[in-house]
């Protein structure tokens, strides 16, 4: 199995609970008695005449399941996005719970959420959180341009992604009635050639009917502005198609015509993850492609549930177990580096398509012809399976793949005058893939890094005193 996300267990634990309190609040309505009666007749007076201890049960298990379903309104808030918060008031829903003689159930739910919310927080689940916060970097030397048009507005805010925060779960709709109040994510797709064409044709038939008129400059969205993790919302004079000008005479409005193209708001249009392959490194990873969060904060393996910074600790190929912010201080202190064979970012690896994978397994070769490391880590089968196909003309059959090093003649970047790298596949590091147990995937790692604290001893043997 994969590594738990603890954050988002909890989620569904406090869900349950906040779901139990309505239940035992409406209860209590009908039936007001406190727990603790047995014990003192003190609080009595919180159930009747006036129901409020129900009333705040009432509220606090409405609020919990609206803020951790979440309702659109606190999606992408700062307490949504808070595990601290969360673990300030949630105590309070537990001891409200607890009064009331129904509520003794969502008390004791509430109490194991808030634990599980600690072991999140305290394994530092919450700095994806923080991540985010800082907001998408600014390249140096640039600004991004200014945009001028009023139908066009940006929001800007920083995309989000179930892997990475307390998700947006897949709701029911009940027949769509309900879709009106929940959060959902809408993306502008990216600006293609065929919305170029269509701009210039208009263009042209303009300036064929009225050569007279001047040249009306079109206010259109620099792709640059997408390339800020922004999101861009347009309203229906600028999103109609093709666009046109209302103070035009003799032309109507078009109509909106209907994309045929599924947005991905599982990807993301850049990334800041740079490579790290100085000359003559021992040893260079290949992984798939940066995930959300790596492509967002530019360290390698960002998310807190992949496994490649354990690993790389267990196995010796590392003496401490370092945190993605280090990303580019491997090849000073180990003489490592690490690159991908794709570089556009998505959730989930299984989102790239063959086609992409294989494009980009003669960038790779041409990567390490060039910077000759001595031998080549490829970070999961699927990467393997790329390099195969562009080699092989065909797909790897299941008795010809092996985890481990590979033949000789498989050897990676060969080149005249070098023989290429050597090619060790590893298994895949994400916290999602549960094909392999921890067990098996330490104990193929270890094998490299056995080879690579031998390879590190005979340099410093060599070494001259």
């Amino acid at each position: 199995m994969g590594r738990l996300i603890k954050n988002h267990w909890a989620r569904l634990i406090i869900l349950t609970a906040a779901a139990y309190q309505i239940g035992s609040a409406i209860e209590g309505f009908i039936w007001p008695k406190v727990f603790w009666d047995f014990m003192t007749k003190n609080l009595n007076g919180a159930v009747k005449p006036i129901p409020v201890l129900q009333i705040l049960n009432l509220l606090m298990g409405l609020l919990g399941l609206a803020w951790e379903w979440p309702l659109k309104y606190f999606a992408g808030t700062l307490p949504h996005r808070s595990i601290e918060f969360r673990l300030i008031l949630y105590p309070l829903s537990s001891l409200l719970s607890m009064l009331l003689y129904q509520g003794t159930d969502p008390a004791i739910y509430y109490i194991v959420g808030i634990g599980v919310y600690f072991w999140a927080y305290s394994e530092g689940e919450i700095s994806l959180i923080s991540a985010k916060a800082q907001g998408p970097r600014k390249t140096r030397g640039m600004s991004p341009p200014s945009i001028h048009n009023e139908d066009v507005r940006i929001e800007t805010r920083i995309l989000a992604t179930d892997d990475e925060d307390v998700p947006v779960n897949k709701k029911t709709s009940f027949n769509g009635r309900l879709n009106q109040y929940f959060h959902t994510t809408k993306q502008l797709p990216n600006p293609s050639t065929a919305d170029g064409s269509k701009r210039k044709s208009e263009s042209e038939s303009t300036n064929q009917s009225d050569d007279s008129k001047s040249k009306r400059s079109k206010k259109v969205v620099s792709p640059a502005v997408l390339n800020l993790s922004q999101r861009i919302t347009r309203s229906r004079s600028a999103s109609s198609s093709p666009a046109t000008d209302s103070s035009s005479p003799g032309r109507s409005r078009a109509r909106r015509q209907p994309s045929s193209r599924k947005s991905t708001p599982a990807s993301s249009p850049v990334s800041l993850l740079r490579d790290t392959i100085p000359p003559n490194l021992t040893l260079l990873l290949v992984g798939v492609n940066p995930g959300i969060m790596t492509g967002a904060t530019g360290y390698v393996y960002a998310h807190p549930s992949n496994l490649y910074w354990k690993l790389l600790h267990s196995s010796g190929i590392t003496s401490i177990r370092h945190p993605p912010s280090d990303t580019y201080r491997l090849p000073e202190l180990y003489n490592i580096g690490n690159t991908n064979i794709v570089e556009r970012p998505t959730r989930d690896a299984s989102m790239l398509s063959k086609a992409e994978m294989d494009a980009g397994v003669p960038v790779l070769e041409e990567k390490v012809a060039t910077q000759r490391p001595e031998a080549v880590c490829l970070v999961g089968k699927s990467i393997w399976e790329a390099v195969w196909r562009a080699r092989k003309g065909r797909a790897i059959r299941k008795e010809e793949f092996r985890y481990g090093w590979q033949d000789e003649s498989e050897n990676m970047g060969r080149c005249e005058g070098w023989n290429g790298a050597p090619v060790f596949v590893a298994t895949t590091t994400s916290g999602l893939a549960a094909g392999m147990s921890m067990a098996e995937k330490q104990a193929v790692w270890e094998e490299l890094g056995k080879w690579v604290v031998s390879r590190r001893e005979a340099k410093k043997d060599t070494t001259p005193m």
